[in-house]
């Protein structure tokens, strides 16, 4: 795992209107924040701008000491260093397991961990050559964690990742995140669930285009 060091500084990004219109925030290893907003505040626009998805209006982005500009593809730098987990869990349907977590695995030579070790760890690998379309979502969402993992990213990017689960399979969830979070991997949590953001060690809130330290 590598480590990491993210820095955004006086970041903004409009639409049609301002979505996010002074932010700044510090992620490394040590890190497991949950970014708290109402719907349309400008979560997942700040996700996907981490995750060197999207482009920015202004401001800087350091990624491990490198500036990221507009003009410039980082799909290596995404792929060696981020791992995605989705609300909807966003897996291949007409996939096995076993497919859908090795995915990433396809797009360039890159270092693996070993996919039994990892589903053993996520209590999946009876279900590896199962179809996805066979799983309940508590299951969909672990094989969904494996595959954020299987290149051993130091920056987990979590968007609502219990948000369709019961109780129990969220508690299922947040355990193996903390988990995660203990071998030095950063987490940031994107929900608009204050009990949800209650399980990082962190929690900001984004109002108005800004982030603010929650204090509740």
């Amino acid at each position: 795992m590598n480590e990491l060091s993210v820095e955004l500084s006086h970041v903004r990004k409009s639409y049609h209107r301002p979505v996010l219109k002074d932010i700044t925030l510090h992620i490394d290893n040590d890190s497991f924040i949950a970014i708290l907003g109402k719907s349309g505040s400008g979560k997942s626009t700040l996700l996907n701008i981490l995750g060197l998805l999207e482009r920015y209006d202004a401001g800087e982005y350091w990624f491990n000491g490198k500036p990221i500009r507009n003009d410039t593809d980082y799909h290596a730098l995404r792929l060696h260093n981020i791992g995605f987990i989705f609300q909807s869990y966003n897996l291949i349907p007409t996939l096995t397991c076993r497919e859908n977590i090795l995915l990433p695995t396809l797009y360039g030579h890159v270092q693996s961990r070993d996919l039994h070790r990892l589903a053993s760890l996520l209590d999946i690998e009876p279900l590896l050559d199962q179809s996805v379309t066979t799983l309940s979502g508590g299951e969909k969402q672990r094989v969904a964690i494996a595959r954020a993992l299987i290149l051993d990213p130091c920056l987990l990017l979590a968007d609502e990742p219990t948000g369709n689960l019961d109780p129990k399979n969220r508690d299922v969830i947040f355990s193996l995140l903390r988990s995660e979070h203990k071998k030095g991997r950063a987490i940031v949590l994107i929900t608009h669930d204050a009990a949800a953001a209650k399980e990082a060690d962190s929690v900001m809130e984004l109002k108005n285009g800004t982030l603010i330290r929650s204090t509740d």
